[in-house]
């Protein structure tokens, strides 16, 4: 009998039946065609269409098995994944073993210097605790409120927020509007030297544009600081309470205003307002309630009044705001421009309030070369706001420059990073003169008495009073302390501070530690480098302020020729040339602050 074969390829299959022509065979794909071709093809298309089905089915079954088995391994991959996760998130005990104590100390050293700057921050986060703040925004910052640099300073205030701070905003909008003027309505508001000029100029043709824009700026700006406080405080990089955000009290109504008093050019306009009362009970409660009060340069008149809507300049609100509240602090946000001192390079850190209202009367008077610079009169414009709220009240006034961190080194660091403003902490301190010798023996009587002070004739108070070496603090005809600082012509870089007294009455306010920073000053005046003391038994205070142990090698030949043997006093030395004087007095006012 023939046979009948299939040539192989992709459509050969394997078939055990008979073909239907006659006396041929078929018997699959392993052999090869004996046969006609032709008279096969119609028999072989038949047989395929036959068994076609079943091809099917066994291919279907065989792709249910194939997904199957996959199935079960998606099913069971991930267990093994996590198995391996944990497996290698775990310790290995293979590879761990106890290090001696002597190999551990070599290896001690901490990451960074973070420590001596979170030890040295812990006074001022103690200090500030409750503490009421002004901050002042700029307008310029507020453009765009998606800004990385308003983004990172509203972090460093919600981040004082949370150490403790009970911070007051007050945002400029006047930079908003003008950007709005120009933009969709094409304003010319021509130059300025501020913005609230440029906003008061353009309201005297566009009164309800301006009017209807600062309405809409006020409620935006409310919006966004209240997100920007609510974004800064959920990142998971800081440092708060996702459970706990910062709430933002911010209101217009926190305000009331009346017409400026008559005044020329655009202080005449009709959306410009003046302060007429400030709600500080309402301010004081949300503050007790631990939220942040944001005080909007916007107000409507009382109810004696017309009620218009009117704009007060945002600087001058935010100074009137720190006198009504007493504030320990107002802080003003620059451009970066920073008061230096050109003789040595360095950044001002601090400032008596005298200081700082003279320098504002003499670049009042530095002429046009001066002045007509924009931030030079911006500055100056924020000093005379500082010493306007320092005579109301304030403690202390701030500027600073707001990029990120700089805020909180200001306030946590005693070196700072702007400059800040004081009281002028050493009024009524002065050279004794020879009416003052009663007085200053009466004050140092207790002390003699006690065996703390050597004792000191009327004849040897005079003469260092004569020699201009005894300085007194007197108030309302009070003497509140003295001191005296005596120089060697053997040693001239050395002098001796002593006769140091400050009244029972005025221990434990910070008196001492003026009075200590006044003397060092006169010293670095007088070419002093080193200066130091004998005591017996108030080592410690005065080695809290800088002073380190030494010994009698360390004194001027003629002093040492001197020394008292019988009272064994005790030698302190400290370098007053280390720092510069105004830094120097930065560390009195840290230390008052902290002490009232």
């Amino acid at each position: 009998m023939a046979t009948c074969g299939v040539a192989p390829g992709p459509s050969a299959h394997s078939c055990s039946s008979r073909c239907h022509c006659s006396g041929v065979q078929h018997t699959g794909l392993k052999g090869p065609m004996t046969a006609a071709w032709p008279t096969c093809l119609p028999v072989m298309s038949i047989v395929s269409l036959t068994l076609l089905p079943q091809v099917r089915t066994r291919a279907a079954r065989r792709c249910r098995r194939v997904r199957h088995r996959l199935q079960s391994f998606a099913c069971q991959q991930p267990e093994l994944v996590e198995k391996e996760i944990r497996a290698a998130m775990q310790l290995d005990p293979s590879r761990l073993q106890i290090q001696s104590s002597k190999d551990s100390r070599d290896n001690r050293d901490l990451r960074g210097e973070w420590l001596p700057l979170f030890r040295g921050s812990a006074p001022y986060v103690a200090m500030f605790r409750q503490s009421i703040m002004v901050f002042h925004i700029p307008g310029q910052l507020l453009i765009d409120t998606q800004c990385s640099e308003l983004e990172g300073l509203l972090s460093d205030i919600a981040l004082c927020a949370v150490l403790g701070v009970r911070p007051v905003l007050v945002p400029s909008l006047s930079q908003r509007v003008l950007s709005r003027l120009r933009t969709e309505y094409n304003v010319e508001v021509g130059e300025c030297a501020y913005a609230v000029e440029a906003v008061c100029n353009a309201s005297f043709k566009n009164q309800e544009t301006v009017s209807r824009l600062l309405k809409q700026e006020a409620g935006m700006l409310c919006a966004e600081v209240q997100d920007l406080f609510r974004r800064v405080a959920a990142k998971p990089t800081g440092n708060f309470d996702n459970n706990k955000s910062l709430s933002v009290f911010a209101s217009s109504q926190l305000v009331s205003a009346a017409p400026p008093r008559a005044k020329t050019g655009w202080q005449t306009s009709p959306l410009l307002g003046r302060v007429t009362g400030i709600d500080a009970a309402q301010i004081l409660q949300r503050l007790q309630e631990e939220q942040v009060v944001c005080v909007l340069p916007v107000a409507a008149g009382s109810l004696q009044g017309d009620g218009r809507l009117r704009y007060i300049p945002s600087e001058e609100l935010a100074a009137q705001v720190a006198e009504k509240l007493k504030a320990s602090k107002l802080i003003f946000f620059t451009r970066g421009q920073r008061i230096v001192d050109t003789a040595r390079g360095n950044v001002i850190p601090t400032m008596q309030l005298a200081e700082a209202s003279k320098l504002v009367e003499e670049w009042s008077k530095a002429g046009n070369s001066f002045m007509d610079k924009e931030e030079s009169k911006e500055i100056v414009r924020y000093l005379d706001l500082l010493i306007q709220a320092l005579r109301c009240g304030t403690r202390r006034g701030h500027l600073i420059d707001p990029q990120r961190g700089a805020l909180l080194q200001e306030l946590y660091t005693t070196d700072g990073s702007g400059t800040m403003i004081s009281l002028d902490l050493y009024d009524g301190i002065r050279i004794a003169r020879s009416g003052d010798v009663s007085g200053i023996l009466d004050l140092i009587e207790p002390l003699v008495k006690r065996g703390l002070l050597k004792r000191r004739n009327t004849y040897e108070v005079e003469r260092a009073c004569n020699n201009q070496e005894m300085f007194v603090w007197k108030r309302d005809e009070k003497f509140v302390g003295c001191a005296s600082l005596e120089r060697f012509e053997d040693a001239p870089g050395k002098a001796e501070l002593g006769c140091f007294v400050v009244s029972p009455l005025c221990r434990g306010k910070g008196h001492g530690a003026v009075l200590l920073s006044y003397i060092e000053r006169v010293a670095t005046l007088l070419g002093v480098r080193q200066l130091f003391l004998l005591t017996t038994q108030t080592m410690q205070w005065f080695v809290e302020r800088g002073f380190q142990n030494a010994s009698l090698d360390d004194l001027p030949p003629s002093k040492r020729a001197g020394y008292d043997l019988g009272r064994s006093s005790k030698v302190f030395i400290k370098n007053v040339s280390d720092l510069p004087s105004e830094l120097q007095q930065r560390f009195t006012f840290v230390e008052v602050d902290a002490i009232d």
